[in-house]
């Protein structure tokens, strides 16, 4: 399954849809599991990479920026 929308340019990763047939499902799986963000939302907030972690925490630093 190709998805077309996705911003994550970590190709390597096991959960990059680029990887299986499964979607998004593994990536998001992942991060709900770790308390985290997948990084095809912080490419869209913080294009530029400034970021300390994928926490929820560190999303919602980008976001008041």
């Amino acid at each position: 399954m190709k998805v077309e929308f996705c911003t994550c340019d970590s190709y390597d990763c096991p959960n990059h849809p680029n990887n299986h047939d499964q979607g998004c499902t593994p990536c998001i799986l992942k991060n709900l599991n770790e308390r985290e963000i997948p990084s095809c939302f912080f490419n869209v907030a913080d294009p530029e990479k400034k970021r300390t972690g994928y926490f929820f925490e560190n999303f919602a630093e980008v976001v008041k920026k």
